[in-house]
């Protein structure tokens, strides 16, 4: 399966390059492969593609765990209240139909041009999303367990913590793994607002010149960004879940 797969991608760059080569690919358009690398090459050697990866990974990572991970904690403490979730559910469904795109200069203009703002944009982009997921993970919890609990004596507390959170860890994960692209995009349109660094300060940049090799060499960091980062919670999830299996 791997090595079919790696073979469509060999193949597909191949028609690339061959098309844009031979003219009946658009270079203009399209840019090719070998102009691509040119690009990631050209800006590795001289320090500033490091700067434009740390830069996005630094505001996604930060606001990631602001408001992804701090989102599933609110929705699985709402566990403790049904009435409390449902009088602040028009709230939350209001703030989660916001686009990102129509907050983001406000935020600008709230929190200044520097990284504090793209973090709370990021962290805005995918609140809404851990919070609803753990909430739905929580109210999912076993009732016969919970039942089985009491029986013992056993507080909300310990319920909690003993039951509850273990029981929502794989809705907490599914939602911490949406929330990666959605907590990159928020650093992307970010940068697009204000930014003097960072892949969607290249690629806008690259946009605004007509230069389709630098926006597709950007667009080429950020699913490195996007499947690096994924595959980080996933590691994390693996190692969480088969902790709680032992």
């Amino acid at each position: 399966m791997v090595g079919l797969q790696v073979a469509i991608v060999v193949a597909f760059f191949a028609y690339w390059e061959i098309g844009t080569r031979t003219g009946y690919i658009s270079k203009f358009l399209f840019a090719s492969p070998s102009s691509i690398l040119e690009v990631l090459v050209r800006r590795f050697e001289s320090g500033q593609l490091f700067n434009d990866v740390y830069t996005t990974v630094k505001e996604t990572t930060i606001g990631f765990i602001v408001g992804a991970i701090g989102g599933s904690i609110l929705g699985l403490a709402l566990w403790y209240s049904r009435f409390v979730f449902h009088l602040a559910a028009p709230f939350i469904t209001a703030i989660g139909s916001i686009p990102v795109l129509a907050i983001a200069p406000i935020t600008i203009i709230w929190f200044g041009t520097e990284v504090l703002s793209k973090i709370v944009i990021v962290a805005f982009s995918c609140v809404v999303v851990s919070l609803t997921t753990s909430y739905r993970g929580a109210q999912r919890t076993d009732p016969d367990l919970i039942n089985l609990m009491r029986s013992f004596n056993a507080t909300r507390t310990q319920i909690f913590f003993k039951l509850v959170i273990p029981a929502s860890m794989p809705w907490v994960f599914s939602g911490l793994k949406l929330n990666v692209g959605f907590a990159l995009i928020g650093a992307i349109v970010a940068e697009y607002i204000s930014s003097d660094a960072g892949v969607g300060n290249m690629i806008l940049l690259g946009s605004s010149n007509f230069g389709m090799n630098i926006v597709l060499a950007g667009v080429v960091l950020v699913m490195l960004i996007m499947l690096t980062l994924t595959f980080i919670v996933s590691l994390i999830e693996r190692a969480v879940l088969s902790w709680e299996k032992e």
